[in-house]
């Protein structure tokens, strides 16, 4: 039932829908991408058909690794949610594309916990971590997240460390064999200066329910922040280590908001990945079973209300 969900959720995506239209600083791989589909309705048909497919991933990582003790499919209902509550954000996205491949590098970074040998977990986690950030650009601080996660996870040896760069290389060397290829400078210096340590910024011509989506989000990462404890709390080691995760991912997400030069509205994707998982542990032991059913029709009425702009200011 998850997919006409999604659809319905996101019935103006349907109906009035907008194509994305590629900055002249994104990557190459996306201008390829949105010069084939140049059709707005079909963009928004794929967005949604891969929100899904992300949804049963999220799940699989969800109950596979069991971070809540109940068995339940909360966090993929979860992240539809959060990638939809920003009317702006319901578009075919370089970062809801990444995100495809985010999910899949975190899905095989938890896969190598306690695993004698776990080459091809870590080669896949560099690779699609790579795949990613020259998808999306912000995306290449969870590099970074990636090494911390793996030395969280195992003894991270120097054979794998050599093994995780050669994965997150090997995108890299694809794209600049086809920009020699096609005679592409490798590297825009003047490219390189409007992506990094940039402030993001936000528009003051905004509505104001769109200020209320924000302030909402916001206040789901402060509250899985504050309930750190009672997340981790009688959980097995194995489960403790793998929410932790899930906060560090969280953490790289708002650094890379603050270091590159993003559309802020956009960025803000990034959070729908660990607070699905996080929130959903709250849900999947929460006894408030009426009290969060209200939570759920609050936020399905502020997904239309921003989509069809039911309040005008």
């Amino acid at each position: 039932m998850l997919l006409p969900y999604i659809f319905i959720l996101r019935l103006n995506t349907l109906l009035n829908p907008v194509g994305y239209k590629p900055h002249q600083a994104e990557s190459i791989l996306m201008d390829l991408l949105y010069e084939f589909l140049p059709n707005s309705l079909i963009q928004n048909i794929i967005a949604n058909i891969l929100i899904f497919i992300q949804v049963l991933l999220i799940n699989q990582i969800f109950i596979k690794n069991r971070i809540s003790k109940e068995i339940t499919l909360f966090a993929g209902l979860l992240y539809i949610l959060f990638v939809s509550i920003i009317s702006e954000n319901n578009l075919l996205s370089p970062i809801l594309i990444a995100n495809t491949f985010i999910i899949v590098a975190l899905a095989n970074l938890l896969n190598t916990y306690k695993l004698p040998n776990a080459t091809v977990y870590i080669f896949n986690t560099g690779f699609f971590i790579g795949v990613a950030s020259a998808i999306y650009t912000p995306y290449f601080a969870l590099i970074l997240f990636g090494i911390i996660a793996l030395l969280l996870l195992r003894s991270f040896k120097i054979l794998e460390k050599l093994q995780f760069f050669i994965g997150i290389s090997l995108p890299y060397f694809f794209l600049f064999t086809y920009k020699y290829w096609n005679d592409i400078k490798f590297a825009d210096l003047d490219f390189v200066k409007e992506i990094f340590f940039r402030f993001p910024v936000l528009n003051s011509d905004i509505l104001f329910i769109f200020y209320v989506s924000v302030i909402f989000l916001f206040l789901c990462v402060a509250f899985a922040v504050f309930n750190y404890p009672s997340f981790t709390s009688k959980k097995s080691i194995q489960s403790q280590k793998k929410i932790d995760i899930v906060y560090w991912f969280m953490l790289f997400t708002l650094v890379s908001f603050f270091i590159f030069k993003t559309n802020s509205t956009i960025h803000l994707i990034s959070l729908s990945l660990p607070l699905s998982i996080l929130i959903g542990i709250y849900l999947s032991d929460s006894k408030r079973i009426i009290f969060n059913e209200l939570i759920h029709i609050f936020v399905i009425a502020l997904i239309f209300i921003t989509q069809f702009k039911l309040i005008n200011f």
